[in-house]
């Protein structure tokens, strides 16, 4: 039985998945600061001299843990799944639109590698290679696993098969649930 408009306007929820950050740029960061605690060592040496490559350093790690610092946001609004990217400093974050899902154009939610998803898998490898686009919004961890949304582009990517990881939390999976009855197959309580 479909929901009703009130019902659906009633449905409104919010989840936060924070990306794992990549082994290559945790490496890069941690040299970063072991560089800051050379020229810290070195400047009680040295003097003032390495007070820039000090400062210089520190401010370019931090600088650099903001950018790789990724959260994806995701906003669930009826029928309307919007999913933002936020990145930077706290002090000048960067908030970017990133997707955006009309989920009365579904085609399927499943967990990843799971045979509910053959259904959009075979969707989106018929669509034209100009006419699909994918979206990473998950942790990106091995450790956690993500499903995957199908789904008809809507507003800039109409005419599109869209493919979305997503790190979809129990909460957010029986939300998705109730607005696309028989569409979202998972099997287990993705955290």
């Amino acid at each position: 039985m479909p929901l009703s408009p009130v019902e659906v306007s009633n449905i409104v929820y919010r989840q936060s998945v924070n990306r794992k950050i990549p082994t290559m740029n945790k490496v890069i960061l941690i040299m970063m600061y072991v560089a800051v605690a050379i020229f810290t060592f070195l400047g009680s040496m040295w003097g003032t001299l390495m007070l820039i490559p000090t400062l210089g350093t520190l401010f370019f790690a931090w600088y650099y843990k903001g950018v790789v610092s990724i959260t994806y946001e995701y906003e669930l609004d009826g029928y309307d799944l919007h999913i933002r990217r936020i990145s930077g400093t706290r002090a000048k974050p960067v908030n970017i639109a990133f997707a955006y899902v009309n989920l009365e154009k579904l085609i399927v939610i499943a967990d990843q590698f799971s045979p509910e998803i053959e259904i959009g898998e075979a969707a989106f490898n018929a669509a034209d290679k100009n006419h699909r686009v994918t979206y990473y919004t998950s942790a990106q961890d091995p450790d956690k696993p993500s499903c995957v949304l199908y789904a008809h582009g809507s507003g800039p990517e109409d005419g599109y098969i869209v493919r979305i990881y997503l790190q979809a939390t129990g909460p957010l999976l029986h939300c998705l649930k109730k607005l696309c009855p028989g569409k979202v197959h998972t099997h287990a309580e993705l955290v």
